[in-house]
């Protein structure tokens, strides 16, 4: 019986693994044709039979960023990456480009580099995380020279606003703008004229003989 038993799951295993072949053989196939949505299906269906293969994993997630869909792209490239099998190095370079697509720069600079580490003359890992350092560095020169001008146009902004009120108190000086005081400067001249001239006069009080008045101009 233990021998028939044994017999029985050797040829289970050997049954899921020759599945798996085949479903990577399907998905192969169908990705070179570019049918990348039923490749992910294949290469899903080989997963669900063997959790840990390698080539069914890269190969899910090759499909997947093909589909855009990067964060399923970004789950089988780590996984990939960290069994660390014979796919890890190009795991890593496909994680950087996932990550950049889906607007991760920082993990994209960090899976290039580690992809360089595992090989140095990897030359489009190298390239592209020149790429992404200098976009980087042109990004912070971008915000430093927005920020060199945001300071600057406060300062200006600022000595304007000293200016004009200097300007105002100047005015306001040689031009007062009250009108009570206006007023009162008006009527000086005015008393000051009619005195030279012998013309103003306080008004009467009733009653008097004369019976003449003067209005009030005050």
């Amino acid at each position: 019986m233990k021998k028939l038993l044994c017999l029985v799951l050797l040829f289970a295993a050997f049954s899921a693994h020759a599945g798996v072949r085949a479903e990577l053989r399907q998905g192969g196939k169908l990705y070179e044709d570019k049918k990348y949505g039923q490749a992910l299906s294949k290469y899903t269906e080989a997963l669900q039979k063997d959790p840990t293969n390698e080539d069914a994993a890269f190969g899910a997630g090759a499909a997947a960023y093909y589909l855009k869909d990067y964060q399923s792209a970004e789950q089988a490239f780590e996984q990939t990456a960290q069994q660390a099998g014979e796919l890890m190095q190009d795991s890593l370079f496909n994680l950087g480009n996932t990550y950049y697509r889906a607007g991760n720069t920082e993990k994209a600079i960090e899976a290039y580099r580690q992809a360089i580490v595992k090989n140095p003359k990897d030359k489009e890992a190298v390239h592209n995380l020149q790429l992404l350092l200098q976009q980087q560095q042109n990004q912070q020169n971008q915000n430093n020279q927005n920020q060199q001008n945001q300071d600057q146009n406060s300062s200006n902004q600022s000595q304007q606003n000293q200016e004009d009120k200097g300007s105002a108190a100047d005015q306001q000086q040689q031009n007062p703008s009250n009108p009570q005081d206006q007023m009162n400067k008006d009527d000086a001249n005015r008393v000051m004229q009619m005195a030279r001239e012998n013309e103003y006069r306080k008004p009467t009080q009733p009653g008097n003989a004369q019976g003449s008045t003067v209005e009030k101009d005050w």
